[in-house]
């Protein structure tokens, strides 16, 4: 039965991989046990660790081991902040634009996806661009500027909302500053009341607070 799952990726390139085993920083402070271990190919392993009967499964992939990149995409579940911080500086931040929904119990198509993930997160024939201009207060007009790379690439990013209930992609303003576009699917129940209004205009709204209450997966990297 498919049941994919996000996966986010960290960059860990100093992280010592030793008899196929990695060995984080700190390791011993937040106690993950490994559960299961097992080689895909050449380039990726799965592994599966375990805290207090809890478990998060995470992908190391290695392209080229003649080069220093080391990529580990890491389930985001209740787990997933505790765990990135082992690795010290190199898991404080994630890599952008390379998100995935896996299927662990079919684990034979990973070493495709992840593959496909990073060349996707890496590689532009052109960056990315795209301006959001937010409604200033009731019957504002919105506006999305943005070229053609930058459209796709939400277009994407919405389709696969649309299958896994939220995602994000990663786009660009014209000075070249990076940020991140999250984007929830919500049910028809969703409590809008929960939420701030998306007005910006503050002399007459207070500053809009992020919807973390609108994601399940993200929710702990939105706070």
């Amino acid at each position: 039965m498919s049941n994919p799952k996000l996966f986010t990726p960290i960059y860990i390139a100093d992280t010592p991989f030793v008899n196929g085993q990695l060995k984080p920083k700190k390791a011993k402070k937040y106690d993950f046990r490994i559960h299961s271990r097992e080689q895909l190919n050449n380039s990726v392993y799965h592994f599966v660790y375990s805290r207090a009967d809890k478990l998060i499964h995470c992908f190391y992939v290695v392209e080229d081991w003649q080069e220093p990149d080391r990529i580990l995409f890491i389930e985001n579940n209740e787990l997933y902040d505790e765990f990135t911080k082992q690795f010290g500086r190199e898991g404080e931040g994630d890599l952008g634009g390379m998100d995935v929904y896996l299927d662990t119990n079919s684990l034979k198509d990973v070493p495709i996806r992840v593959s496909e993930a990073i060349k996707a997160g890496t590689y532009y024939e052109e960056t990315p661009l795209c301006h959001l201009y937010g409604q200033g207060m009731w019957h504002d007009n919105a506006y999305v500027v943005a070229n053609r790379i930058g459209l796709e690439k939400l277009r994407e990013a919405i389709d696969i909302a649309l299958n896994n209930g939220e995602f994000r992609t990663c786009s660009s303003t014209s000075d070249h500053e990076g940020y991140d576009l999250f984007i929830s699917c919500v049910p028809d129940n969703f409590n809008w009341d929960s939420i701030d209004m998306p007005y910006n205009d503050t002399d007459f709204f207070e500053k809009t607070k992020p919807p973390v209450v609108a994601f399940n997966k993200y929710s702990l990297k939105l706070r």
